[in-house]
């Protein structure tokens, strides 16, 4: 008969002839020694390298799963005696196999009283197999033939979030339970139920709600990966020489269910009634703790032994593993909303990373919000110039920390006029309004923003002047259109953001700061969409890099001078005498703004395009601004 401790009764295989024979055997087992006595059990079911504690590991001893392979930390730091990569056991093909390395720059590790493996060798041994090294022994046995007779509940175990489907408990007397002993079960139950939900120790309290509740002799919560390994993540036990370390559950009883995904258990059949024959005779139960996809991602196991009186036959009765199942329903109802609430956190982390608080809020209430559709929205693309330039002085490290502290005044800026941050482009900001949230004023944030970016940098300046030695300045570009919205990255890495012309044409505006000599520049189909426009001066219409039509361009002062009226009326005047072909009124009108307003860069661009085509002799083509490139 199987029993919880983990020898050679408890890792039996299944008969050839049982129906199951087909499902994968249960590993060897590993047992552990110093001197002579058991500290450590588990199983062969992936490449075990077994050595000393390195630095920033857990305290040994215990077992960390990693990936394909797993690594037992046997002894702590100090003791220098055993390596801290000492032995490897990998399982092989043949179950009665397993390659026994050495991993030990120095140490023997000695097979059995004439064999010895020197460091660096390895070598295949039969199972059973013992190694020994440095006061450790390490013996690997072969799982056993387990003899259960697993009988399943009637109903299959609900995973959390699915409709519950009516237990038939009619089976049992209920009606004959002391009240007393049910409000208890209730107490216990409702008390691992609240604490699943936000508690660390929930594991703790589940194991032992289990020997409480059920009358349990050991009970442990354990947890299961994908690909099917078992980890005992709590452990309670009234039996003294059960512990965590040493104790591994029946492989065969897990297994099945793992495979059936409903909670099972196993009364042990009649035996001689002598106290000898009991002693090691247990009855098994184990429920299952499944995910919202009904994937089994942990379990509740429990035994009750023989007391080694005759006829002291172990027993768990329906009534009693459907209350393990009810528990482990609500542990795994825990572990739902566990998950959801971090998924929500993580989710909440990320949305305001482009989002404002608020959308952030909206935009978890109704994800399909950022599912991909037409927008009319507005764009703003700011850079830094003379990034290059800068940098350089600056170095890599303290460049990163001055675009640190601009990108993030400016982001601020964004979302102080509830913009949404698309990306950041090196030295770039990327920002965008009118989604996913539909605003009827997008333009007028967006030009608003702007202007605050603009203000904000004699602060910025301040604290990088003795570094840098200069002004820090910024080319922003606006433009106004429909464009698609949604998630513009991958599945790996989300970016909400827009894609079409409407995208590059605020880009190639942005690019033209630095021909038409101005902070901040729109284009006309932003104008059409501001409430209001008394401010804008109208620099140019322009034809920019991969865009067949033109544009037109207008300069938002960000900060007026108080002269902006004059230089905005005589600038149009010097303009539109340019695009009626008259050279000579263009030029005078030109010179004359550029000299009496020598800080204007846009008046004195405006003379030099005027004065370039003085001296081509082209009239043909003064209407529109050919700018060189992006």
């Amino acid at each position: 008969m199987a029993h919880l401790l983990l020898d050679t009764r408890s890792m039996m295989s299944e008969s050839p002839s049982d129906e199951r024979s087909t499902e994968p055997h249960p590993p060897p087992s590993v047992l552990f020694y110093h001197h002579h006595k058991r500290v450590f059990a588990t199983l062969l079911d992936a490449r075990l390298e077994i050595g000393r504690q390195r630095a920033n590991e857990p305290e040994p001893r215990q077992r960390m799963d990693l990936g394909k392979s797993s690594r037992i930390i046997l002894t702590p730091l100090d003791d220098v005696d055993v390596s801290r990569s000492h032995l490897a056991l990998v399982p092989m093909a043949d179950e009665g196999q397993v390659e026994v390395i050495n991993l030990s720059r120095t140490q023997p590790v000695h097979l059995g009283p004439h064999e010895v493996l020197e460091p660096g060798q390895k070598m295949i041994a039969e199972i059973p197999l013992l190694a020994q090294f440095s006061g450790y022994a390490v013996r690997v046995e072969p799982p056993e033939e387990e003899d259960l007779d697993l009988q399943p509940l009637p109903e299959r175990t609900i995973a959390p979030g699915r409709q519950s489907i009516e237990t038939e408990l009619s089976r049992v007397n209920v009606d004959a339970l002391d009240e007393g002993v049910l409000l208890r079960w209730l107490e216990t139950l409702l008390g691992v139920f609240q604490s699943a939900a936000g508690s660390s120790d929930f594991p703790e309290l589940a194991a032992k709600a289990l020997v409480k509740i059920v009358g349990l002799d050991t009970a442990a919560m354990l947890e299961c990966d994908a690909e099917g390994r078992w980890r005992t993540a709590a452990l309670h036990s009234i039996v003294e020489e059960q512990n965590e370390e040493t104790w591994v559950p029946s492989q065969t009883l897990l297994a099945q269910v793992r495979k059936e995904k409903r909670t099972y258990r196993h009364v042990p059949a009649s035996v001689s009634d002598t106290a000898h024959s009991l002693q090691d005779v247990s009855a098994l139960v184990s429920a299952p703790i499944l995910d919202g996809d009904h994937n089994v991602i942990g379990a509740l196991y429990g035994d009750r032994r023989s007391s080694g009186q005759a006829h002291a036959i172990p027993d768990i009765s329906p009534f009693e593993a459907k209350l393990v199942e009810v528990l482990a329903s609500g542990i795994a109802a825990g572990l739902a909303r566990m998950k959801e609430e971090k998924a929500a956190v993580a989710a909440r982390v990320q949305f305001e990373q482009f989002f404002t608080p608020q959308l952030a809020g909206q935009l978890e209430e109704d994800p399909r919000l950022l599912e991909g559709r037409d927008a009319q929205i507005t764009i703003l693309f700011a850079d830094i110039r003379g990034f290059s330039r800068l940098s350089e002085k600056l170095g890599p490290a303290r460049t990163m920390t001055w675009i640190q502290d601009t990108l993030g005044a400016l982001s601020e800026c964004v979302l102080d006029c509830d913009g949404v941050l698309v990306d950041y482009l090196g030295d770039e900001l990327m920002a965008m309004w009118g989604a996913p949230i539909a605003q009827a004023n997008h333009a007028d944030l967006a030009c608003r923003a702007a202007q605050q970016m603009i203000r904000s940098l004699p602060k910025i300046s301040e604290r990088w002047q003795e570094e840098l030695g200069a002004p820090v300045e910024l080319g922003i570009g606006i433009n106004s259109g429909v464009a698609r919205v949604g998630n513009t990255g991958t599945r790996q890495k989300f970016k909400y953001g827009p894609l079409g012309d409407t995208v590059n044409i605020a880009s190639r505006v942005r690019g033209a700061t630095k021909f038409l000599g101005a902070d901040c520049l729109m284009t006309g189909s932003t104008l059409a969409e501001l409430s209001t426009c008394a401010e804008l001066r109208r620099l140019a219409r322009v034809r920019v890099v991969n865009i067949a039509r033109p544009i037109d361009i207008h300069e938002l002062p960000c900060i007026s001078p108080s002269d902006w009226d004059i230089r905005r009326t005589r600038y149009e005047e010097a303009l539109t005498a340019l695009e009626n072909r008259d050279l000579g009124t263009a030029s005078r009108l030109a010179q004359q703004l550029a000299t009496e307003f020598p800080d204007d860069a846009a008046a004195a661009a405006l003379a030099e395009r005027v004065e370039e085509f003085q001296q081509s002799g082209q009239t043909s083509d003064t209407g529109i601004w050919h700018l060189p490139g992006k």
